[in-house]
């Protein structure tokens, strides 16, 4: 037997073994409901807490006729999953409810289509490309954090104002765009109502369409809106021609031809992917930097040394070769992400699968609770404590931290994210001191990337 045809009979032999094995244990529907109930005021805590009492595969019962879900809570489960076996692994169903627009764009993509569409845009997510980038992106960055002098000593919410530091950024360094100090304001706001209509749909996505979801008076015009800007912009770049070098929209401008469909369908998805990109690219890093601001507020050792090496710079214009001296800066970034993140992360299995020694039938649900990953004292020292330095002197488990995902659906804008979200953070750091409200504290409110409940107030004042 050759070697193809016995890796082959392996993995034909591999169901049927699956089927053989358990499955994993778990709470009972009333236990679970109970539970529930107790963490209603800090739901992100739930699963984490399921996996502590009943390990890391446990049986999740659900109240849906032919669901099966099973939370994993270990990085080797998380590779398994993401990495080594996933393309046994697909987005579930109800992440399509969370695109800006249709046809699904990159994200919710699988096999051949997800690689045809991906290939083309990935060297502009390098770092070459994105150093050309960056000054674009340092420009607006800069102008935008420059601009919060003139309000200095009064109460902001810092959370909008970053959300729109990072669209200023998005929309100059991938759409050659910019745009209005007024039309930034009104795109955060329509992003964040979209978010979170689209998010209601996601949860309620199996009930029918005439039920009203949360936010739609407010999410669906937010959308239209959006997309209505976005076809002028496609317009113009059209009528004037591509940029030198090609940006982000050029570039999907020229694989419009390759989508299936009719004339109309392959302008739709290249709209789609067109919005993908800002809409993710903002949520994500927006949200990342509002939760690394807040939590250096509240630990001064960790923001003196961040301001330490801010000033080792010199009050120097910000560019994209100060991210090499910016290390402290960029490992709050990941400290704030890992406190910040996501509830939980589905797929669906595509076929019969065992993790941990249990079965795993296809159809099935996996969870992956991000927030349990990151707080797991077996694979973070102290992980209550908010301590930047652990990621430049710990051995990180890479699949224990995984705000941007693992594997090869990694997210595509990492770099982007990492970038954008250290320029800001030293910008910020070399103008201002940041003072919160007495007794405020960062809490958890789910969206399309986990945000803070109630934003985050805030005053600035010159250094």
């Amino acid at each position: 037997m050759t070697s193809a045809t016995a890796s082959d009979a392996h993995q034909h032999e591999e169901p049927t073994r699956a089927r053989e094995l358990p499955r994993p244990p778990g709470p009972s529907l009333p236990g679970l409901a109970a539970l529930a109930a107790r963490y209603a005021r800090n739901y992100y805590a739930l699963l984490p807490e399921l996996a502590r009492r009943y390990g890391d595969v446990v049986d999740v019962p659900v109240p849906l006729p032919g669901w099966t879900v099973t939370l994993v809570s270990h990085p080797d489960h998380v590779d398994h999953i993401m990495t080594r076996y996933h393309q046994r692994y697909v987005k579930h169903e109800a992440t399509r409810e969370l695109v800006t627009g249709e046809p699904p764009a990159l994200p919710l993509l699988e096999g051949e289509e997800w690689k045809r569409t991906r290939r083309p845009l990935n060297p502009h997510f390098g770092e070459k490309a994105l150093a050309k980038v960056t000054p674009q992106m340092a420009e607006a960055v800069t102008e935008r954090v420059e601009s919060w002098a003139t309000r200095e000593g009064e109460w902001l919410d810092l959370e909008h104002e970053l959300g729109a530091v990072v669209m200023d950024g998005l929309m100059r360094s991938m759409f050659s765009e910019v745009l209005p100090d007024e039309k930034i304001h009104r795109y955060v706001e329509y992003a964040r109502d979209y978010g979170f209509y689209v998010i209601g749909r996601a949860v309620m996505y199996q009930l029918p369409g005439w039920i009203p979801r949360p936010y739609q008076r407010r999410g669906i015009p937010a959308k239209n809106t959006l997309m209505a800007d976005l076809d002028a912009q496609i317009a113009r770049r059209r009528a004037d021609g591509p940029r030198d070098p090609m940006d982000i929209m050029d570039v999907l401008l020229t694989m419009e031809p390759d989508f299936p469909g009719t004339r109309e369908d392959r302008y739709r998805r290249m709209r789609s992917e067109l919005s993908g990109l800002v809409f993710a690219g903002f949520e994500t890093t927006a949200e990342a930097l509002a939760w690394t601001l807040a939590l250096l507020t509240r630990n001064p050792h960790a923001l003196a040394r961040a301001y330490e090496e801010v000033d080792a710079l010199g009050g120097a214009p910000l560019e994209y070769a100060h991210l090499e001296r910016l290390t402290y800066v960029r490992a709050c970034f990941d400290e704030g992400q890992r406190f910040q993140a996501a509830p939980g992360n589905i797929r669906t299995a595509t076929e019969d699968d065992e993790i941990g020694g249990y079965f795993i039938p296809q159809g099935s649900h996996v969870m992956i609770s991000p927030y349990g990953l990151h707080r797991d004292p077996r694979f973070w020292t102290e992980p209550e404590r908010f301590e930047p330095q652990r990621f430049l002197t710990d051995t990180i488990n890479r699949n224990a931290f995984v705000p941007f995902n693992v594997g090869p659906r990694k997210c595509m804008g990492m770099r982007m994210a990492y970038i954008e979200g250290t320029l800001t953070l030293a910008a910020i750091l070399q103008r201002y001191s940041i003072q919160v409200r007495d007794g405020w504290q960062p809490k958890h409110q789910i969206r399309v990337s986990t945000g803070l409940a109630g934003g985050l107030p805030a005053k600035l004042f010159r250094r």
